[in-house]
């Protein structure tokens, strides 16, 4: 079973005064991957959101009959680096959900477009690989070793569950050194175009990763 986490936080702690930007880019790029999926019965969405139970605007995406929205309270905590809060939303999911040690997990940031359907076809016709990351730095544009593109990848859920940061240097950083420690080099897919917007929290710069 393949999962697809979509996370999101509405309220960004480091600048509140982009709330109508942030909730147009979540309505466009969630509203865009789930019309990608079509209801594919082999890919389970799930919207997660950390600032609280209540309603909001995400609530509309239960119109998509395979999509649920769940939300949780870890933006209340502060750590070195939002993903630290972002990988206990992840968790959290897992856990809620009860999801196997070898369900593959999706995890996609929810501002970020995905303009294709390949990356989850990929992953549906490659069912021997346990992890498809992109290695990339996304500030200079280039491939590198021990450094991910956080936003859109996907992994054995087992490997997310025993994962965590060490707040020592950049989490893309980490992530890329953990899995490369941990999963063989022929289980990783590593991508080369994930076919993803991805945007900069600064301003509307985006680019095609």
């Amino acid at each position: 079973m393949l999962y697809l986490i979509i996370t999101t936080s509405l309220y960004d702690k480091t600048n509140q005064s982009r709330y109508e930007e942030r909730q147009s880019t979540y309505i466009d790029s969630i509203t865009n991957v789930l019309q990608l999926l079509n209801n594919n019965t082999l890919i389970k969405p799930i919207i997660v959101e950390n600032n609280g139970l209540r309603e909001t605007y995400l609530d509309n995406f239960k119109q998509y009959t395979n999509c649920d929205i769940v939300y949780t309270y870890h933006n209340n905590f502060n750590y070195p680096h939002k993903g630290v809060n972002e990988l206990q939303d992840i968790k959290y999911i897992i856990d809620l959900y009860n999801i196997k040690d070898d369900d593959i997990v999706i995890k996609l940031t929810g501002r970020y477009k995905v303009l294709s359907v390949d990356f989850f076809n990929t992953i549906l016709n490659n069912t021997d690989y346990e992890a498809f990351i992109k290695f990339f730095n996304v500030c200079t544009q280039k491939y590198e070793t021990y450094n991910s593109a956080l936003g859109f990848f996907a992994i054995k859920c087992k490997y997310i569950k025993d994962f965590n940061y060490a707040c020592v240097t950049y989490p893309e950083v980490e992530f890329a050194y953990y899995v490369k420690e941990n999963i063989q080099k022929n289980k990783i897919m590593e991508m080369t175009d994930l076919k993803l917007q991805y945007m900069f929290f600064h301003g509307q710069q985006s680019i095609i990763i």
